[in-house]
């Protein structure tokens, strides 16, 4: 496979990794607990429904096919940003930024689950207490791992400024959104939306320059 070919299946990979996330977290959503002032009621009535179980039980998987895509388009975006750069340091970062990103969704979202994927043993109650305090904790970690989208956005745009092979509207606007990743907790999950329309223009550039 020569490295136009390995470039342009790296682009493909982001923005399946982009719909797939999406998808995945749309699905998982509809059994977590991220609002602490729902009701009991509405809590047991979400973590015993069996089709939002189900939902979620499909969201795990097509959540970890997508963090398994976007470590694929790193490592195309890494080698790209190391040939424009010469070798710069900087692009070291770009993967294991990634693998942070996808480490924590992985690990929030499973807290936001936990609960309703214990409620399929007739051995466990479901405690909306619990339910409330993991679908926090879920909003907390999955939003802390926007940090790596933030270094992932800031490397491109660095690396783009001191090659001169980025307009400097995209730069700009890059710096931008990793501003928004940074302050995800603060901006109500805003970063994350942006970061993943900053994907899908990184991998159409990907699938450009391949």
């Amino acid at each position: 496979m020569d490295d136009s070919q390995a470039l342009r299946r790296a682009g493909w990979a982001g923005i399946a990794s982009v719909v797939l996330l999406a998808g995945a977290v749309a699905l998982t959503a509809s059994v977590g607990v991220d609002a602490p002032g729902m009701s009991d009621a509405d809590i047991l009535r979400r973590l015993n429904d069996d089709t939002r179980q189900a939902a979620a039980g499909i969201g795990l998987p097509l959540l970890s096919a997508g963090v398994a895509l976007l470590l694929w388009f790193a490592v195309g975006l890494r080698q790209i940003l190391d040939r424009l750069s010469g070798g710069d340091l900087l692009t070291h970062a770009i993967v294991p930024a990634a693998a942070l990103f996808g480490g924590l969704m992985i690990t929030g979202v499973s807290l936001d689950v936990a609960t309703a994927f214990s409620a399929w043993s007739a051995e466990f109650t479901p405690d909306p207490d619990v339910a409330r305090v993991l679908g926090t904790a879920s909003v907390v970690v999955a939003l802390t791992g926007l940090v790596g989208g933030a270094v992932v956005v800031a490397v491109t745009a660095r690396i783009g400024q001191r090659t001169r092979t980025l307009p400097r509207w995209a730069i700009w606007t890059s710096y931008a959104v990793a501003l928004l990743c940074l302050s995800g907790f603060w901006t109500a999950g805003t970063g994350s939306v942006a970061f993943g329309l900053w994907l899908i223009g990184a991998a159409i550039a990907l699938l450009r320059k391949a």
